[in-house]
C-alpha cells in the first residue's frame, strides 16, 4: 500500500534558508512533521502539495519525481475558505484551532484527499506533477519574473526617468531565456515541433512557441469545455462575474501569446478577441486528441472518443 504525506510548502529565499520549514501530515501515523527539504521523508511514496510551487522547490521536486515518487499539487486554492469551514470541527478537535496555520493547512489536504479518494475523483483536486513539468514551469516562473520586471522599466522610461541601459538587458536576457524555454521543449516535450508546424509555425515564431508549451503543460485537459473554463474564456453572470471569475491566469497568458502569433502569420492585424483564442484552443486540442503518444510524461492521458460509433443524425427539414 502506497504510502501518503500532506505538505503545506513555504517559501525560504537563499537568506532566509533556515527560517521556515515545510509542515506535513502523515494519516497513517496522524502525526505532524517539520522538515527543511521536500526530499527528507523519504518513507512516503505519494507526496501531496498545496497549491504554492515556490522557485526553491524546483530542484527538490526533480530529485523527488526521479527517484520515483509521485508528487501532486493542489489545483483548487480558491477553495480553501469554503473547506476550512466545511472541516471546521474537525479542524479544531486536530489542531485546537480553526484558523490558517501551517498544520492545519497540512491536515485539510488531507481532508480533501479522503472523500475525493471514496469518490474516485482525487484528479478535481489534485494534479500530477511530471518531470517536463517540473522543468517547464521552473523555466516559466524564470521568464515571467524577468518580463514583468522589464514591463515595469519601460513604464519607468516612458516618465523619462534616465534608467541607463537596463531596459536593453533585460530585452536580452527575456529573450534569452524565451529561447531556452523553445529548446527544452523541442528537448522533453514529444513531438512538440511536429505541433507546432501543424499549427504553421517555425522555429523563429518564439512567442508563438512558448505560448504553445505552455498550453500544453498547464492545460492537462482534452476536453473542449473544460478547457474554456480553465482559460476563463466564458462571460460571468452577475454583477460581480468577471471580478469573481476563476481560471488559471498563467494559462490564459500563454494561450494568448500563442494566437497573437497565429494572427500574425495569418496577416490578422487585430487585438486577439476570446473568439480568437476560443478558435486557437478548439485547434490544439485537436492536435492533442490526434497524438496519441503526446500523454505520455504529461499528466493527461490521451483521448479516446466516448462515442466512437455513433452519429448525429441530421434534422428533417422544418424541424
Amino acid at each position: 500500500m502506497a504510502r501518503r504525506v500532506f505538505v503545506d510548502t513555504k517559501w525560504n529565499p537563499k537568506k532566509h534558508w533556515n527560517l521556515k520549514k515545510n509542515v506535513c501530515y502523515d494519516p497513517e501515523k496522524d502525526i505532524f512533521i517539520e522538515v527543511d527539504s521536500l526530499t527528507k521523508p523519504k518513507e512516503y511514496d505519494e507526496v501531496y502539495l498545496d497549491s504554492s510551487l515556490f522557485p526553491n522547490m524546483w530542484q527538490q521536486l526533480r530529485k523527488l519525481i526521479s527517484n520515483g515518487k509521485k508528487v501532486y499539487y493542489f489545483t483548487r486554492p480558491w477553495k480553501w475558505k469554503e473547506i476550512r469551514k466545511r472541516f471546521r470541527e474537525d479542524l479544531k478537535a486536530k489542531t485546537g484551532r480553526v484558523s490558517k496555520s501551517d498544520n492545519s493547512d497540512a491536515y485539510l489536504l488531507w481532508r480533501v484527499y479522503e472523500p475525493s479518494l471514496a469518490k474516485n475523483n482525487t484528479h478535481r483536486y489534485f494534479k500530477l506533477l511530471t518531470i517536463v513539468d517540473v522543468e517547464m514551469r521552473a523555466l516559466f516562473m524564470k521568464e515571467a519574473v524577468l518580463y514583468k520586471s522589464l514591463q515595469r522599466i519601460q513604464q519607468i522610461n516612458l516618465l523619462n526617468v534616465d534608467i541607463g541601459s537596463n531596459v536593453r538587458m533585460l530585452e536580452k536576457m527575456v529573450e534569452e531565456v524565451r529561447r531556452e524555454i523553445v529548446d527544452k521543449a523541442s528537448e522533453i516535450i514529444p513531438r512538440f515541433m511536429d505541433i507546432a508546424d501543424s499549427l504553421g509555425l517555425n522555429r523563429d515564431d518564439i512567442n508563438g512557441l512558448i505560448g504553445l508549451a505552455g498550453l500544453l503543460i498547464y492545460d492537462k485537459f482534452i476536453s473542449y469545455k473544460k478547457s474554456i473554463n480553465y482559460f476563463g474564456l466564458y462571460k460571468a453572470k452577475g454583477r460581480d462575474g468577471r471580478k469573481n471569475k476563476k481560471y488559471n491566469h498563467k494559462a490564459q497568458r500563454h494561450l494568448l501569446m500563442l494566437t497573437n502569433a497565429i494572427l500574425r502569420k495569418n496577416d490578422e492585424k487585430h487585438l486577439p478577441t476570446f473568439k480568437d483564442m476560443k478558435r486557437i484552443l478548439r485547434m490544439v486540442i485537436e492536435v492533442k486528441r490526434s497524438v496519441g503518444s503526446l500523454g505520455t510524461g504529461l499528466g493527461y492521458k490521451p483521448w479516446q472518443d466516448p462515442h466512437p460509433y455513433s452519429c448525429r443524425p441530421r434534422r428533417a427539414c422544418g424541424a
